[in-house]
């Protein structure tokens, strides 16, 4: 895909053959993005790194880095940077996402899931086809549970969190279908600090959880915290961390039905069903990760 940017800031899409002299057109692919600049600069998206650089031979290419809602300044040695708004790099990352294959690595991912679910027919099979991308990805398509846990466990094996395939077999145990049942409302929140952000005690107080009962909770020193709301249903704080050093913080809250069905139902203890919801939370920013990337129409959530 080849752009450029306009002087209000806008991006305007141009046929590849308006490729400009000294620029190879060996740099643009169906994989790439390519983003024409001032001064006779580009920005140059492949994979999931992005160079900026010039037409002129002296101009050496330089690694940039484009983060989410973030505006970034590019230099240019006498004259003016320019800088591309949060609005733009967000459309060029959405548009490298949508031409790039999802990161990870499926004969590893695949071969992890089986341990987890052997008991799906796909992995009962002697010839092994879902080793093959291919086949397996027409499998995931029947199958909601098995297509989440797959993306989560691929996603999370990429960026080598362990924790969260942790969180993943915690989830599959508990029985996935659970947070999906109408009136079953979960809600997690993370926070750095004891309370949560605004945005966050606003949504907990339309749940009837004041700010003072948060502060209470928070004041305790014990882990997780739960507290009831005759209500909205039940809260729970759980403190993370390495000994006695916290490093965050989860605030959870469950809808009545779905906190009968895991604590009195189910059977689980209190950090059991934290870690299982935070699976839950996983695979909700898995799906949503996945969205992103080439291939996500062919994806059933």
């Amino acid at each position: 895909m080849l752009l450029e940017l306009m002087s209000n800031g806008t991006l305007a899409e141009l046929p590849p053959e308006n490729i400009p002299d000294g620029i190879s057109p060996l740099l643009l692919n169906d994989s790439s993005v390519m983003l024409l600049l001032p001064h006779n600069k580009y920005l140059l998206g492949r994979g999931n790194k992005w160079v900026y650089s010039g037409r002129s031979p002296e101009d050496s290419p330089q690694n940039v880095f484009l983060y989410d809602s973030q505006s970034i300044e590019l230099l240019n040695e006498g004259a003016a940077p320019t800088i591309l708004s949060a609005v733009t790099v967000n459309a060029l990352r959405r548009e490298l996402f949508a031409k790039s294959e999802p990161p990870g690595n499926h004969t590893g991912a695949v071969l992890m899931l089986r341990t987890f679910m052997r008991n799906v027919p796909v992995f009962m099979s002697e010839g092994a086809e879902y080793l093959d991308e291919k086949i397996f990805s027409r499998t995931l398509k029947n199958n909601p549970i098995l297509t989440k846990a797959y993306w989560t466990l691929r996603f999370a094996m990429s960026r080598g969190e362990l924790e969260e395939i942790t969180r993943l077999k915690a989830w599959l145990k508990t029985g996935p279908e659970v947070f999906t049942r109408p009136r079953n409302d979960l809600r997690l929140w993370f926070s750095l600090l004891e309370m949560p952000d605004a945005e966050a005690v606003s949504e907990l107080e339309s749940l009837s959880f004041s700010q003072l009962e948060l502060k209470r909770m928070a004041a305790q020193n014990a882990s997780p915290v739960v507290m009831y709301n005759q209500v909205s249903g039940w809260l729970v704080l759980a403190r993370f961390g390495r000994k006695r050093d916290t490093i965050f913080f989860l605030w959870a809250y469950y809808s009545h039905d779905l906190w009968d069905e895991l604590r009195e139902r189910k059977k689980l203890s209190v950090n059991d069903i934290i870690l299982s919801s935070w699976g839950e939370y996983d695979t909700r920013r898995a799906m949503t990760e996945r969205a992103k990337y080439k291939g996500a129409d062919d994806v059933t959530e």
